[in-house]
């Protein structure tokens, strides 16, 4: 059963990697101007300038061997911590060829030698690395596990005595079916905005609602079931195996749902200021404890 989920992901995810590109911008990560006051936000919380930094303020060390990232995509990120000197070797695990190809691609445009590259497209999480690594590095990922909480304790013997577990991720109800307090908040914001930002990015003409539509469980299991399908365990698992670790909380409830496919209609240089207003009220969402996205490094020790 669990290899036809699989299946299906890779399905999903191969497909996505290689769809033409088009002119709309839908997600958060597809506007410069939005990523840019996300990425700013990352900063501020964690006091860095880029996940290299983070990782080496919290472990206190310069450098790790091995590191691995599962579910990795084009793995730009990581690839980086190569370049850094950060990581020595990398292991980029993703079941879709395509992505690890772009890997591969990616790291040599940035002159790291593809042989630090160590290139997998599965890792059985019943079983035992053949190594212990320095480094887990999950970016947009952990939420796709099937059983969170047995990943993270499957992680954790798996590090070296001074290795650590990156995130940078997300931590929605599972399935992203959001509840009517969250809902309620973010139908306020899109109901503030002028009428012209509901715009449809399909439609010419017709206007979205103020109140998003949430696809239903059914929809994401045809479509990806490891889309967020144990998403809502990933926290609870960390304060309950590592609680003197710290996690920081990176809001999202606005710039990465109430925005979903409306940031289209925000393009324009004089649309910035709406959009830092945006991302006050996602902070004020975060700090009642509505939040989407997480980031934190946790170290070997930290682990009771």
């Amino acid at each position: 059963m669990q290899n036809a989920l699989i299946d299906q992901a890779a399905s999903y995810w191969n497909q996505v990697a290689t769809s033409a590109e088009q002119d709309l911008i839908l997600r958060w990560w597809e506007s410069p101007m939005l990523r840019g006051l996300v990425d700013a936000t990352w900063a501020e919380a964690t006091g860095c300038l880029h996940a290299g930094e983070y990782i080496r303020k919290v472990t206190g060390r310069q450098s790790l061997g091995t590191g691995i990232s599962i579910g990795c995509g084009a793995a730009e990120d990581e690839i980086l911590l190569l370049e850094r000197g950060v990581l020595d070797r990398l292991i980029v695990c993703d079941i879709s060829n395509e992505q690890l190809n772009r890997a591969e691609a990616f790291a040599a445009s940035r002159g790291v030698d593809t042989n630090r590259l160590i290139r997998r497209n599965f890792v059985d999480l019943e079983q035992p690395l053949p190594e212990k690594v320095d480094l887990f590095y999950w970016r947009q990922s952990l939420h796709h596990m099937l059983d969170t909480e047995q990943t993270i304790l499957w992680c954790r013997d798996n590090l070296t005595a001074d290795g650590a577990i990156y995130c940078n991720d997300a931590c929605p109800p599972n399935y992203m079916q959001w509840g009517d307090d969250v809902l309620h908040w973010v139908e306020q914001y899109r109901e503030s905005l002028p009428r012209e930002y509901l715009r449809s990015p399909w439609q010419k003409g017709e206007y979205l609602p103020a109140r998003p539509a949430i696809p239903t469980v059914d929809y994401w299991k045809s479509v990806d079931p490891t889309e967020c399908a144990d998403s809502a365990s990933i926290i609870p698992a960390f304060r309950k195996h590592a609680p003197a670790a710290r996690i920081e909380f990176l809001g999202g409830c606005i710039y990465a749902l109430a925005l979903d496919d409306i940031i289209n209609n925000f393009r324009a240089e004089s649309d910035l200021p709406l959009l830092k207003s945006a991302m006050l009220a996602d902070k004020l969402m975060s700090h009642a404890g509505m939040n989407y996205l997480f980031t934190c490094v946790i170290n070997r020790r930290d682990f009771v």
